[in-house]
């Protein structure tokens, strides 16, 4: 009688061990699947973006190649540190890039109405940031020199670009049927001019 105690108790040890372990393997998967059910949502409603903010994203040259990656391919130290240091963001696309033979990871994402793409080591370091912003949050400097150099230019997009410790304020404008993008420091020097 004693020895079928402890053998039922065994056996409900052993299942309830076993259900926890499924419970746990199953945690990422769900976190994945929600992630893309995230990407799939932001992809549709974003679908119908403009072809010239499609061709300002696009990087030029040979030195750059970028292929779109699934969410699932992502280094795992890439996901978590987006996921810590932007729990509320919801990841809209994924690419993976090579620059000078050093692999990196593109991570596009919304958070309200603010749109960020990062630029993450495989390691999980953040290499760059570009986050959407209104020129009128810019400094005061940028916005001085935008309205000397460009008084009549309507601004398309403005982003703040954080390389490392480099902060630059990107935007494209329009002056005239030109379109013409710009590269200008927080102390309102034009660092990238049209035509550069």
């Amino acid at each position: 009688m004693r020895a079928r105690n402890l053998l039922a108790l065994l056996v409900v040890g052993i299942f309830v061990f076993a259900v926890g372990c499924k419970k746990k393997a199953e945690k990422p998967a769900a976190e994945t699947s929600k992630i893309k059910a995230q990407m799939e949502t932001v992809e549709k409603a974003e679908s119908e973006e403009s072809e010239a903010e499609e061709q300002g994203e696009k990087e030029e040259g040979a030195e750059a190649q970028e292929a779109k990656v699934d969410l699932i391919a992502l280094p795992e130290a890439v996901l978590s540190a987006f996921k810590t240091a932007y729990p509320d963001a919801v990841i809209k696309g994924a690419s993976q890039e090579t620059e000078q033979g050093v692999t990196y990871y593109e991570v596009e994402s919304v958070e309200g109405t603010l749109h960020r793409d990062l630029l993450y080591a495989a390691d999980g370091k953040v290499v760059e940031i570009e986050e959407s912003m209104a020129t009128t949050d810019m400094p005061a400097a940028v916005q001085e020199t935008l309205a000397r150099e460009y008084p009549e230019a309507k601004i398309l997009k403005s982003e703040k670009l954080t390389k490392r410790d480099l902060v630059q304020y990107e935007m494209q404008i329009q002056v005239g049927e030109k379109t013409i993008e710009l590269t200008i420091d927080p102390t309102g020097k034009i660092v990238e001019k049209p035509g550069e």
